[in-house]
């Protein structure tokens, strides 16, 4: 049964040090985030509570190469075999990057699209709006499909769905004759007004898979019943895009860990914050992009409560990108305006903006000679010049190193050795050189320069929105993460910084506390002045049908299943809705009409400060949004007594640090010679296996209960002293 603990009593225990007991043992859960440049792997408990963490680099030309690698050491660390590991694990959810790579690096397969005669243009007009409006110099996006291969259909439905031209089912035996002359292996189908009536998509579909036996086909129907032409046709052409390169992936992989071991069904994080199996995701594939990054903000929500804080920014900083998401009243933002390269994907996701800016992240001099930091990643292959692979280029990492955030002996707890004299040189020519610095400022230059991206990056997530930012809390993932977040913190007036103890395995350690999620959506235009509330409960009704029925087939029981309403509203006359929670009621009575018209006012006095509460509600799509909860209790990070640390120094280093412009004879702790309840003042570096913690001069640590890190930043003290007098401690 899907997602449930094991109630085997018979089996051993399997404990964090490999060593088995005679009790029952406990069911673990395991979650598998391929990265950039490393996959991460987080093995849990079935309370929550982190057992393992472990990274192995991520393989490019074989991504399930560097999953098979590091299940097999994580078995190792248990004394296991993996078919053993696998057999015990009750959960494995896997986030995937090969949807989003494909769409990115555009490397998918030929692919087709069926549309209505006269409507093949959707994809190039888009909204008939550009990006940037005033860039006379934008280039206009690349479509997913050629133009010749987007092929019109007779047929023709009106807004009701009535018919208004039969489908020409000639029409669709010539497409596919195109299709097959074009070697098109994937072809996505949008007909006008599907949404109410898709009978013409239905029976297309079929016509293509007789005359196409080998080809994937995709309904818009299927992956978005909703309005907005190029919306929906979007993410159809994306899913179709996508769907041939994760059925291989995801079927060989699902397949080899079945052979392995594995009993549960393996569940794949979608980009609506949710996780479903494979079967699910290949029915709507565009719900694997962002797969990774959504899991994130998953973690963050799952420690809210324990913080006390309902309000947080989370952030998670890996080899390649640095992704972000506010989390507002115990909730992570959503969103249907995310694009991939340009192309919206339409569908409901964690609202998560990435930007180039990793450990890996390059160092570059642009004409102007002006340091820039990114977008582009030296990735996994080569890497940062001291991984010592071939790499020439300096990056973030090769700076931490050269400042002394990182130990050449430490990086992975030890497992892979970096060289700090090919870093130092590879900043001093490419960099310091050119610009006339010494090796610290160039190398501090690069540091300020990432730094100042992802400050601007949050702030533009959040003071945008009116949000103000240092009310928040700031929760901190990713390996590179933990050497960033105080200065990130500090620049942004942030007090409060959370390092959760997972922090290099972040996504990973979502992964496995998040919930089963499925989203299911339904065009029915209303006013809310003149609603009929018959109707929308009989669209509720078939939503709720369909959630209910899923989740049952995942082994959910009905006690175990939530469902949640919404509506896409807006005033007549404005082009985009907002999405809006709407109550539970079964029948809706006029009182609901007038909770939901109160709803989406205060909705939109909260987003763009100001409502219309004199005029109706134009209600366009309505949604049921289903959870099979994960059964998990939240941690508890109850206060511990305050000590100072004994016996976590491991030794001490000179550091430059760029927010007091001069070395610091710091302490190294030891994260896992740290207790619960120490307490310490920065300077100081936090080292662990799978991340390294830079505390500022002046900030406090306090280790928590559960490992993690409480980061009080102190706003009032260490500014930077004056550039005049802190050129020796540079240059020296």
């Amino acid at each position: 049964m899907l997602n449930r603990l094991s109630d085997d009593a018979t089996a051993p225990a399997v404990s964090p040090s490999g060593n088995e007991g005679s009790a029952a043992y406990e069911a673990l859960r395991l979650g598998v985030d391929i990265g950039g440049t490393f996959t991460d792997f987080t093995v849990t408990s079935r309370s929550g509570e982190v057992q393992f963490i472990w990274k192995e680099e991520t393989t490019p030309q074989d991504l399930s190469a560097g999953v098979l690698t590091g299940l097999d050491a994580i078995a190792r660390h248990y004394g296991l075999s993996t078919v053993d590991l696998l057999g015990r694990a009750d959960l494995l959810v896997h986030g995937t990057t090969a949807a989003t790579n494909s769409v990115i690096e555009r490397n998918g397969p030929s692919t087709g699209l069926l549309c209505t005669k006269g409507f093949r243009d959707v994809l190039y007009f888009r909204d008939g709006l550009k990006p940037e409006r005033f860039n006379i110099h934008l280039e206009h996006p690349r479509e997913f499909v050629d133009r010749y291969l987007r092929i019109g259909v007779r047929e023709r439905l009106d807004r009701n769905g009535s018919i208004v031209q039969e489908l020409v089912e000639d029409d669709v035996r010539e497409a596919a004759a195109v299709f097959r002359k074009a070697g098109v292996r994937s072809v996505a189908i949008a007909f006008l007004w599907s949404m109410i009536n898709p009978d013409h998509e239905l029976r297309a579909a079929e016509i293509l898979r007789e005359e196409l036996p080998d080809c994937y086909v995709v309904t818009s129907y299927a992956v978005m019943p909703e309005i907005r032409e190029w919306e929906r046709t979007s993410a159809t052409v994306l899913s179709a895009y996508i769907l041939p390169v994760i059925d291989t992936y995801l079927r060989k992989l699902e397949d080899h860990l079945r052979v392995n071991g594995l009993k549960r069904e393996m569940l794949v994080m979608q980009v609506n914050g949710g996780c479903a199996p494979v079967a699910e995701i290949l029915r709507r594939p565009v719900y694997a992009l962002h797969s990774g990054p959504a899991a994130a903000p998953a973690a963050a929500v799952w420690y809210a409560q324990a913080l006390g804080a309902d309000d947080l920014i989370t952030v998670d900083m890996g080899g390649t990108s640095f992704d972000i998401c506010l989390i507002t009243g115990g909730r992570a933002e959503m969103t249907r305006n995310l694009q991939v390269d340009g192309q919206p994907i339409g569908v409901p996701a964690v609202d998560v903006t990435s930007i180039g800016a990793g450990g890996g992240s390059i160092a570059w001099i642009d004409p102007g000679g002006a340091l820039r930091v990114g977008p582009k990643s030296a990735g996994a292959v080569p890497g940062p010049v001291c991984y010592g692979a071939g790499g020439t280029e300096p990056t973030v990492t090769d700076a931490n190193l050269v400042l002394g955030f990182l130990a050449p002996d430490g990086f992975l707890g030890g497992r892979k050795t970096l060289d700090l004299e090919r870093a130092q040189q590879a900043i001093n020519d490419r960099i310091a050189v050119p610009l006339g610095l010494t090796l610290l400022e160039a190398a501090s230059g690069i540091v300020q320069v990432v730094d100042a991206n992802m400050v601007g990056a949050i702030r533009a997530q959040s003071l945008t929105r009116g949000i103000d930012p240092r009310k928040y809390v700031l929760v901190v993932g990713g390996g590179a993460g933990g050497a960033h977040a105080c200065g990130l913190a500090r620049q942004l007036g942030i007090r409060r910084v959370f390092v959760p103890r997972e922090a290099g395995t972040f996504c990973s350690f979502g992964m496995t506390v998040t919930d089963v999620r499925h989203d299911y959506s339904r065009t029915h235009h209303a006013i809310s002045s003149d609603l009929d509330l018959v109707a929308v409960d009989r669209v509720f009704e078939q939503l709720e049908v369909d959630a209910r029925t899923r989740l049952l087939a995942d082994g959910f029981s009905p006690e175990e299943i939530e469902l949640r309403r919404f509506a896409d509203a807006r005033y007549p006359g404005q082009v985009h809705d907002l999405t809006i929670p709407v109550p539970l009621g079964t029948p809706y009575t006029g009182a609901d009409s007038e909770a939901i018209e109160a709803q989406f006012h205060a909705e939109h006095d909260r987003h763009f400060a100001y409502s219309r509460p004199d005029l109706p509600v134009e209600l366009v799509h309505w949604r049921v949004s289903s959870t099979g909860s994960s059964g998990l209790s939240k941690p508890d990070l109850g206060s511990a007594t305050k000590s100072q640390p004994v016996g976590a120094v491991v030794g001490e280093r000179n550091i430059y640090f760029p927010i007091v412009r001069e070395n610091r004879l710091t302490p190294i702790y030891q994260a896992d010679k740290l207790s619960a309840g120490d307490q310490f003042v920065g300077p100081a570096v936090v080292q662990a296996a799978t991340t390294t913690l830079v505390i500022n001069p002046g900030d406090e640590v306090v280790v928590l209960p559960d490992g993690g890190y409480a980061i009080t930043i102190d706003l009032d003290s260490n500014k930077p002293t004056n550039p005049s007098q802190q050129s020796d401690s540079v240059k020296g």
